[in-house]
């Protein structure tokens, strides 16, 4: 029943198309088919439209009935699982790319028939400038030729397998549908989708061909007799049709039997009788691994089919579970069994069908897309016998004229077709070569080899293409002379220049990606060129037609195999040539997201080493993009062969080795480490399956964290792997003990390693030690590996600072970027981390380690790709897999596995086998003098103050290797100036950045928050010391400075504590070239006031401190609580004042007691008011806003200033808070602002927390008196506490510098106003610049 709706529904829809096209009495466009209808006398052959018509009708009935028939669906999945447990995959691949292959071709073939309107001649098939509107019938065979070739490469891929993933091809095809997750009912919907769009694509075919040629009318005239003879013949053949069809169905259900059965034993039959197969595993054709009887059952008996495979047996168990299809095509239960592999004669059949397939799928897209028009366009001419005849006169006509030599128009059209057929096949030829060409090195290699048998070269090749490109830019020149119209020569100029430009980087060997560029761009535009000739000549339909058929032909049958057919999955067997299997491949990966350039840029010259140019870091959100597509899908998405770059593959000696680079970065490792770690295994997997004997892990990819060092891949090959696992960490070992031992000698040094934890570190510290008795610094940030280090005699360090102070000899083995900002100036570097992180540091001397140099004269060619090296260099690890490779050929090892710790007393073995075959340390010079040595002929330059200033100064010094002492009193080395002489809890007011010294910022891993305290800017002062190797002279109180004589310009007095008490101090002298005194303005503070505040308070016996004693716990309690009772009083108003106003506020706060909040009250008294700006009002900063002003006059400084101090309301609200007769700040003079950190002197001063108060006029007993103008009654405040924020004096050793003659001072100017640090390093620089050049003239 269902199939009589079908049928008659189909004669329905085609009547009633054809009514309606009679009704609106023209044939050019039917509706939504927009079908072509060709004249009567232009039909074509009715034979040939009687098969496609008839053949389109059958798949149609047969898609049909696969999508609403239950039991042919029961049928065919049963018959599937049959095959499946007798292991014949590629005979399901082979039945099923056969259907696609017909059906493919079907629809090829009836694409020139169902074309859309057309501007033709009556005579010619020549097409107007716009070319062809396809129809809709058209477009949707375009999309089903593209799906089919689709499906069939999956198919074919899935049986080489002998697997399918939960969503492969096989799978879905066979499987069932399930409904019992989201992604299972949305899969179910789409191939429910795909199989009813493939069914209404051959509804459409069907509707439109019979509508086109058997519903025309006869004459041109509508409605004549003919009309109704030609619907009798159609409606007759389509119901013989159907009958058959209904009696295939009856006996489908009858004997419970698919169709699909008989063809797989029809297919069956012609693939295993036909010769000897080639042995298992041999290479059935061009280098592709096969398998013998891999379409037998496991028993020989064919698993439960006869020997047809037709029949299923009725006592089967009908319900084999809800995922059986998933558990057989499970990738880990087949390939156990060792069954994957190819077919021999199946799977060559299988490939021949999936060829034609996608030769069609190219054309297809080729033609309509890129020609505009439709290929095998010569069915539709005629066959009548009058054209016929008139053909063979024209042409008769034309070789006349052309023995002739007549010229005329039938030499014209003879150059016509020539260059026609030419640009046609040299597109077909580069589409062939770019997309069905295979290129592994096997074929490279034949190609050459079968050179060489026929007296050829290189150069010979060479020569061939250069002839090719002649002759190609020659058809090109007369296009552009004879066929193309003046309007469109300009195209033809662009494509000469493209070909030559071509040519031009071919020789001269620039980056591939260049070449590949143009000739993508070649291609667009003899496409293009192609399409214009198309449109003109009278030929063009004819010779593509003949062209096409010929290249689908060429592709089918060619030996050459295709890169699908090259399979990273098929496996290698000992059969394969010695040349053709590799040796050994270091596994890599790129480290930043820019070194993808390296790959894309191949090749480059490899005199230097590779750094990305700086344009790639403006492209960083496509860099962003392709790493994260890489890393997460393209393995997903393409298979285990996608999971890497293969870069270079050459020989080194008898050794092959190839360099491959995973498909993910650096920063993967952190964020992706999942997918980074499936990469590595699908590297693995891969490098097993075509028999490469050493894989190599290199850098990051033996990160303990991902595979142990690799034995999480070792894991993941399984017990029966033959490849060799290694991380070549003895080598790399070996080679770093051997460059430290060069560097060092015998002599007995300190040297501080970082990394010590690794494999290499700990065995390059153990060598060291017993050795050469070096003396070792082992650092760990983990408390258990510290523990470790020293219950085996090391001496261990938790932090980067304490290396700095034990040596300047240090061996990285650890990439951290912190090692960068805080290894010393002028420091040696021993690196073997990969990268290593001292790239921008050029006031080091790095030495690397980890790097040997290769024999250039043993590669069979020249490197390609060096992982960012030079062309003879090479990483340690990288050797190693040479050296592991070197040791299985002439040691007859079966297998060397290199993934656990790494032994002292083996790893030299590994060098001694590395030096046999080519490989060496690179040589370096013992390091005789220590790299801190300064130029010592002239008296140091004496710097007086460990604060900024001086630290700043003497950093310019060092830099210059100027030999300089700086003298500090402190004796704590956590103390640097008078920074821990403030109040506890100072936080400096501008931003760390604007507190960064010379050369050296602040990293946000030590200094997270935005700003800093005192306490943490003494321990950036610190690391500044170490970094810059600053030589300070601790307990040093200078005295004073003299002048001396001329050799000694200045003598420096100073009293030396260190280590005694202050009575026993000695006085002691030190020469210099020149002084600077940097000891601040902030040393000494100013306790009294000049009206005698603290002799007042003392009379009194009130209690009173200056900001400086705000040091204790018991100080600032005392504060807390005379402010929680509204009695404390702060004298001043300044930056010290406002802080400490903030910070009891914020404990009084803390407190929770509503009864306090209420009484807290603090009074401050100021004798002049300055200027209060929040240091973040909306967008503003006053850091930045201070930057900004220090260019500008100090005019508009000042009116900028008071702009903004009337602007701001809280600036306003602090203004207003203190008496009006108080004196405002007219200039500003150099002097700092009050900065309102956190907002709290506006909401205090606004809320009466905070009370405003002129100075302090007397002093009572337990009252203060303050002078807020005669307005004011003043009875006195109560007071309970005084601190005393004066601020400091400033006190210098010189009373004026002398730069003429060598005297500065340092950090003492009056201009710093917003940012005081910027500004002390900028003197600090001049001065040191001026003490560098005369230091430099004294030497000359």
């Amino acid at each position: 029943m269902f199939g009589l709706v079908v049928h008659f529904g189909t004669i329905w829809s085609i009547d009633d198309e054809h009514d309606h096209s009679i009704a609106r009495g023209r044939m050019g466009w039917m509706g939504g088919s927009q079908s072509f209808f060709v004249p009567r006398q232009h039909r074509p052959s009715s034979i040939l439209l009687s098969i496609l018509f008839h053949h389109e009708y059958w798949v149609y009935l047969q898609h049909v009935n696969v999508l609403a028939n239950p039991l042919l669906q029961h049928l065919d999945r049963r018959y599937g699982i049959a095959l499946l447990k007798s292991n014949r995959h590629w005979s399901i691949a082979g039945t099923l790319s056969a259907y696609w292959a017909r059906e493919a071709l079907g629809m090829f073939a009836c694409l020139p028939f169902l074309g859309g309107r057309q501007s033709r001649s009556s005579h010619s098939s020549v097409r107007s400038h716009r070319g062809a509107f396809f129809s809709t019938t058209q477009y949707l065979i375009l999309y089903s030729i593209l799906y089919h070739a689709i499906k069939s490469r999956g198919v074919r891929s899935d049986a080489l397998r002998r697997s399918s993933s939960r969503f492969g091809i096989m799978t879905l095809v066979i499987d069932d549908f399930h409904l019992n997750e989201p992604i299972e009912l949305g899969v179910s919907f789409l191939r429910l989708a795909l199989q009813g769009m493939d069914a209404y694509v051959h509804y459409r075919v069907v509707r439109d061909m019979a509508t086109a040629y058997y519903c025309h009318p006869v004459g041109g005239e509508y409605g004549v007799e003919g009309d109704s003879d030609r619907t009798l013949e159609y409606h007759a053949t389509m119901g013989a049709l159907f009958a058959v069809w209904i009696f295939h169905a009856a006996l489908n259900q009858l004997f419970r039997c698919s169709t699909a059965s008989v063809v797989v034993g029809a297919w069956h039959a012609l693939t295993s009788h036909e010769g000897k197969r080639p042995p298992s595993g041999s290479i059935s054709r061009d280098g592709i691994a096969s398998s013998d009887d891999s379409d037998i059952g496991d028993d020989g008996s064919g698993g439960g089919l006869d020997r047809g495979g037709s029949h299923i047996d009725e006592d089967e168990d009908d319900d084999d579970g809800d995922f059986v299809v998933r558990r057989l095509l499970c990738r880990n239960g087949i390939n156990e069994e060792g069954l994957g592999g190819r077919g021999g004669t199946a799977s060559d059949c299988v490939d021949k069908a999936v060829r034609l397939e996608t030769a069609i799928a190219i054309l297809s897209v080729f033609f309509m897309v890129g020609l505009r028009t439709v290929p095998l366009g010569a069915l539709t001419c005629t066959i009548s016998t009058a054209s016929s005849t008139r053909r063979f006169e024209s042409m008769c006509v034309f070789v006349r004229e052309m023995r002739g030599g007549g010229g005329g128009w039938g030499e014209q059209r003879m150059t016509s077709a020539v260059v026609y057929a030419w640009v046609l096949w040299s597109l077909l030829h580069g589409i062939w070569a770019t997309l069905l060409k295979s290129s592994t090195r096997h074929h490279r290699r034949r190609s050459m080899d079968e050179a060489r048998t026929r007296g050829g070269d290189s150069i010979t090749m060479d020569r061939l293409g250069s002839l090719l490109s002649v002759l190609d830019l020659g058809v090109l020149i007369i296009i552009g002379a004879r066929e193309l119209p003046p309007d469109h020569r300009r195209m033809m100029l662009f494509a000469c220049m493209l070909l030559t430009g071509k040519a031009f980087f071919r020789s001269m060997q620039y980056p591939r990606i260049f070449r590949k560029g143009l000739s993508v761009a070649e291609f667009a535009t003899k496409t293009l060129i192609l399409r214009l000739l198309t449109n003109t000549s009278p030929d063009a339909t004819q010779i593509s037609s003949v062209l096409a058929i010929v290249w689908i032909v060429w592709v089918v049958f060619n030996p050459v195999p295709t890169p699908c057919e090259i399979d990273a999955s098929c496996a290698l067997s000992d059969d394969v040539e010695e040349h053709d299997v590799v040796d050994t491949v270091f596994l890599g990966h790129p480290a930043y997201l820019s070194d993808a350039w390296a790959l894309w840029l191949l090749p480059y010259p490899l005199r230097e080493r590779w750094s990305a140019p700086w344009w790639t870091w403006l492209l960083w959100p496509v860099h962003f993009l392709v790493g994260y597509y890489v890393c997460n899908y393209r393995r997903r998405l393409f298979g285990d062969s996608a999971a890497f770059f293969c870069c270079d593959d050459n020989r080194y000696g008898r050794i092959r080795m190839q360099n491959w680079v995973a498909s993910h970065f650096g920063r993967h490792f952190v964020t992706h480490p999942r997918q980074v770690k499936a990469n590595i295994e699908a590297c693995a997997r891969h490098a097993e399956k075509v028999g490469v004997k050493v894989l190599c892990l290199g850098a990051l990819n033996k990160s303990e964290s991902i595979n142990g060092g690799g034995i999480g891949v070792i894991k993941a090959l399984g017990p029966n792997r033959r490849l060799s696992v290694i991380h070549g960490n003895h080598l790399t070992a070996a080679a770093v003990v051997r460059t430290i031992s060069q560097c060092f000698g015998e002599r007995r040094v300190k040297l501080f390693l970082t990394g010590a934890s690794s494999k290499v570190g700990w065995a390059v510290a153990q060598a060291l030690r017993d050795r050469h008795n070096y003396d070792i610094l082992c650092h760990s940030t983990d408390p258990g590996r510290r523990k470790y280090f020293e219950q085996n005699g090391f001496a261990s360090a938790s932090t980067i600072e304490e290396g700095a102070a034990h040596s300047n000899y240090w061996i990285v083995g650890k990439y951290d970027l912190q090692l960068c900002d805080l290894i010393p100036q002028n420091a040696v570097a021993i690196v073997f981390s990969v990268p290593h992180p001292l790239e921008t540091r050029r006031d080091l001397r790095v030495i690397e380690a980890g790097t040997l140099h290769m024999d250039l004269s043993c590669l069979d060619r020249p490197r390609v790709f060096t992982n960012k090296l030079k062309e003879h260099e090479i990483f340690a690890c990288h050797a190693a897999g040479v050296v592991a490779a070197y040791r299985l050929k002439h040691q007859k090892l079966l297998r060397i596995d290199e993934v656990g710790p790494v032994d002292p007393n083996k790893m030299d073995s590994w060098l001694d086998d590395a030096i046999k075959i080519g490989f060496f340390v690179p040589k370096c010079n013992v390091l005789d003098k220590d790299p801190r040595s300064l130029n010592r002929e002239n008296p140091p330059v004496v710097i007086v103050g460990g604060g900024p200033s001086g630290l700043s100064v003497a950093a310019y010094l060092s830099q210059k290797r100027i030999p300089h002492i700086l003298l500090e009193a402190e004796n704590d080395h956590n103390i640097f100036g008078s920074w821990a002489h403030h109040f506890r809890g100072l936080e400096i007011t501008t931003q760390k950045k604007w507190c960064n010294l010379p050369g050296f910022s602040m990293s946000d891993k030590d200094f997270p928050n935005e700003t800093v305290t005192a306490i943490e800017y003494q321990r950036y002062l610190k690391q500044y010391v170490h970094r810059y190797a600053i030589n300070i002279r601790r307990g040093a109180t200078v005295i004073s400075v003299e002048k001396g004589s001329e050799k000694d310009p200045f003598l420096v007095k100073y009293r030396n504590s260190t280590g005694i008490g202050p009575t026993e101090a000695a006085v002691e002298v030190v020469r210099a070239w020149s002084v600077v005194v940097a000891t601040g303005k902030h040393r000494i503070p100013r306790i009294n006031t000049s009206d005698d505040i603290i002799g007042k308070l003392d009379t009194v016996g009130m209690p009173h401190v200056h900001s400086t004693d705000m040091c204790d716990d018991a100080t600032w309690l005392q504060a807390i609580r005379a402010a929680q009772d509204g009695r404390l009083c702060i004298i001043g108003f300044g930056n010290s004042a406002a802080d400490l106003a903030t910070m009891i506020l914020q404990r009084c706060n803390e407190d929770g007691d509503a009864d306090n909040e209420i009484k807290t009250k603090i009074h401050v008294a100021a004798r002049t008011i300055p200027p209060v700006f929040p240091r973040r009002y909306r967008f503003l900063r006053v850091d930045t806003l201070g930057f900004i002003m220090r260019g500008l006059p100090e005019t508009l400084q000042d009116i900028l200033v008071k702009v903004l101090w009337a602007g701001i309301p809280g600036s306003k609200i602090c203004q207003s808070a203190f008496p009006s007769q108080l004196k405002r700040w007219n200039k500003i003079k150099g002097r700092v602002p009050v900065i309102d950190k956190h907002g709290m002197l506006a909401k205090g001063f606004q809320s009466g927390i905070l009370v405003g108060h002129g100075p302090i006029s007397n002093v009572t007993k337990g009252k203060v008196h303050f002078d807020d103008g005669p307005t004011v009654q003043n009875g006195g405040t109560k007071i309970e506490m005084v601190i005393l924020a004066t601020g400091y004096q400033e006190d210098c050793l010189v009373e004026r510098e002398d730069r003429l003659n060598g005297l500065y001072k340092c950090g003492f100017g009056k201009s710093d106003r917003f940012l005081p640090l910027l500004s002390i390093s900028e003197d600090a620089k001049c001065i040191a610049e001026d003490i560098a050049a005369s230091y430099s003239n004294s030497l000359e």
